[in-house]
């Protein structure tokens, strides 16, 4: 037994040195056997996500057209439709408009301070864009700054004020709207935010001319029945 075991021993030690100088010659010769299998590294596939700029960018768009390009307008539309009789009335109206203004304005302002801090990363001309953002922000805040010299209802002033406050606003909003678009032709895919915001330029739109429709059709009946009032109780001759 002690033999028998003996010589597997050896015979064990002579095929481990075998190996170890096949593969010692592999080694050196660089070649391979059909046996050995070789395995590359795996590659690790990463998908390309958005990068620090592009992702500001889009953060940029999204306030700016939600604050400057939506919330302002609808403040717009509240304080046109809804403060008086005609078409409806809201009695906190004035709230509803105070938010949206305030609201949308610091919004657009900290989307076009992110716009700006991307412009040395583009190669376009943004002076148009530049201009028309420091024009809508003074203009708003000389707006807001407006509210605290309001005259009275009784001030013979009154109307002048409200023309002042009007006009105002349609300017600061055809600036938006000008703003809004040229920052759209900046981005990666323009066609894509265009159309986004013409679409949401088009539901206002929508509404601003069904709330005037029928604001002329609930005034036109407001003065017939006004002007038929006093037929009825007008003296006879």
């Amino acid at each position: 037994m002690g033999s028998r075991f003996q010589f597997f021993l050896i015979l064990s030690l002579v095929f481990a040195l075998s190996d170890s100088t096949a593969v010692q010659q592999q080694n050196t010769t660089g070649h391979h056997t059909p046996d050995t299998k070789v395995t590359s590294a795996p590659k690790i596939w990463k998908s390309p996500g958005l990068g620090y700029s592009t992702l500001l960018r889009h953060v940029h768009g999204v306030l700016n057209i939600i604050g400057w390009g939506t919330l302002i307008p609808i403040g717009i539309v509240i304080a046109r439709y809804f403060r008086e009789e005609f078409p409806l009335r809201c009695d906190r109206w004035y709230s509803a408009h105070a938010v949206c203004q305030t609201c949308g304005y610091i919004m657009g302002t900290v989307g076009w301070g992110f716009g700006v801090s991307l412009i040395n990363s583009s190669n376009r001309s943004h002076i148009p864009f530049l201009v028309l953002g420091i024009l809508i922000i003074v203009l708003t805040a000389i707006q807001i700054c407006g509210i605290c010299v309001q005259q009275k209802k009784e001030s013979g002033r009154r109307g002048r004020w409200e023309m002042w406050h009007r006009g105002m606003g349609y300017v600061i909003l055809a600036l938006i709207i000008a703003d809004i678009f040229e920052g759209i032709n900046a981005q990666r895919h323009p066609k894509k935010w265009r159309w986004a915001y013409v679409g949401i330029l088009l539901a206002l739109v929508v509404v601003a001319a069904a709330l005037e429709v029928y604001t002329y059709i609930k005034l036109k009946r407001f003065k017939q029945a006004m002007k038929l009032n006093a037929n009825m109780y007008s003296p006879t001759t």
